[in-house]
């Protein structure tokens, strides 16, 4: 053992000695090249995916008036038409958001640098770059991958929207700051979800909305607003998994963070889904019955009461519309629009249909290369549930039954059909699962 120690205490001394050693001989190679090679000797290569680092963008110069808080780090730069009360307004929603921020404990934003003028996190209300959130560049001396990172809204953001898009454009600055290996889409979900945490609006624009209106679209990659939509399976997995209020998702942004030592580009692995699917499991849950439960969840948005808090807190505009109504037994109805991963439809069969029959046959029949999920819930005259059966989730061959006992009290029959794609989805890439179906539907024999 004392050999042992005393190589290892030889190593630690030849390594705080070599950059001065190869400074004086005119060898480039310093601690980092030395640290790089170590972990290159003792360490397996990455083989895993690589996501290019964000590039960087040179920060709006018409921007030349600003306010500073004086109770964060943090300041609001304005082109010269901007009004100083809405400069004001998006302060104040910034420091507010902070606020909030640092009792759930999330980490600030790295520094800038002074490169906004002082050390401060920067929001501009300019025009001359599209709203989000920018790159600075790379922190190379932070031990995780950062970024130093801005945020812009527009100058002609309305007073009652300010808050809402000052909060979500400081929280996409925030995440790529933590994270600029993630996609640019979990980063606008994040940011509607966060938002409608701090200031009870789902970000800036109507996403939310958008993607229920269009439930055959994926969570995060395809969602509305360009990823802002992927709010809804956030607050929902928020509200299922939090032993503390929002604890859930901050942590598997945590989970998702890593550092890339070698190589051109970042590391992509972990990304968010797979931190989520390993969050999830480690509760005992599956994610793929989460996104089952949260597609039936979804057809009760604006619909009858219910005492889920994500159902009651959305309006009637964020319904989701009916795929098909079957008016007659037997049916066939071959899906007209594709899902995609993580999509649902959601097919209605009203009483007058089945008239006395109390058993009824469902078949689903999915395309291959992905699995599904097949529910069938039976509702009452107001709407309520009474009951529901699943089938198991298909396996290989694209199939599913589900043998129905409807209930006397059952008025109308729902179908909730979801793609459950065949492994996680990745949200750098193109969506390569969306599937049609069929079903059939029977009356079963006496």
């Amino acid at each position: 053992m004392p050999r042992v120690k005393s190589n290892l205490v030889w190593v630690a001394v030849v390594i705080a000695l070599q950059p001065q050693i190869a400074q004086a001989q005119g060898d480039m190679l310093d601690a980092d090249g030395i640290a790089e090679a170590i972990v290159s000797m003792t360490s397996r290569v990455w083989t895993g995916p690589r996501t290019p680092a964000p590039d960087p963008v040179t920060r709006p110069r018409s921007a030349s008036r600003s306010v500073g808080s004086a109770y964060a780090l943090l300041r609001v730069h304005a082109d010269p038409g901007v009004s100083r009360r809405s400069m004001r307004i998006a302060l104040s929603a910034l420091e507010q958001a902070r606020g909030r921020l640092d009792a759930m404990s999330w980490p600030w934003p790295i520094s800038d640098g002074d490169l906004g003028g002082g050390p401060d996190l920067d929001l501009y209300l300019s025009g001359a770059l599209p709203p989000g959130a920018y790159s600075d560049g790379m922190a190379f001396w932070s031990y995780l991958d950062r970024a130093s990172t801005f945020a812009v809204i527009s100058p002609a953001t309305p007073e009652g929207r300010l808050e809402a898009c000052a909060t979500a454009a400081y929280v996409e600055a925030l995440l790529m700051s933590i994270d600029p290996a993630e996609a640019r889409t979990w980063r606008r979900a994040t940011a509607a979800w966060l938002t409608w945490e701090l200031t009870g609006q789902f970000g800036c624009n109507d996403a939310l909305p958008d993607q229920q209106a269009e439930p055959y679209r994926s969570w995060v990659a395809g969602a509305a607003g360009d990823g802002a939509g992927g709010a809804l399976l956030l607050a929902y997995l928020s509200a299922r998994h939090d032993a503390v209020p929002a604890r859930f998702v901050r942590d598997v942004w945590g989970l998702a963070s890593q550092r890339t030592w070698e190589g051109v580009g970042l590391r992509a692995d972990p990304d968010l889904w797979s931190a989520i699917e390993t969050a999830v499991g480690r509760s005992g849950d599956r994610l793929v019955d989460n996104i089952e439960e949260l597609a039936v969840l979804r057809w009760f948005v604006g619909r009858p009461d219910r005492a889920d808090s994500l159902v009651a807190f959305l309006d009637r505009d964020a319904m989701v519309p009916i795929s098909r109504a079957m008016k007659r037994l037997p049916t066939r109805v071959v899906a007209s629009q594709p899902l995609a991963t993580f999509g649902s439809a959601y097919l209605i069969m009203d009483a007058s249909t089945w008239g006395e029959t109390r058993r009824i046959r469902a078949w689903l029949q999915g395309e291959y290369g992905v699995h599904w999920s097949f529910v069938a819930v039976q509702l009452d005259a107001r709407g309520h549930e009474i009951r529901r059966i699943a089938a198991p989730h298909s396996g290989t061959t694209p199939r599913a039954y589900l043998p129905i006992e409807l209930d006397e009290a059952t008025q109308t029959l729902l179908f909730v059909v979801t793609n459950l794609a065949d492994g996680l989805p990745d949200a750098d890439e193109p969506d390569v699962s969306k599937r049609a179906f069929e079903l059939i539907i029977d009356r079963s024999d006496p």
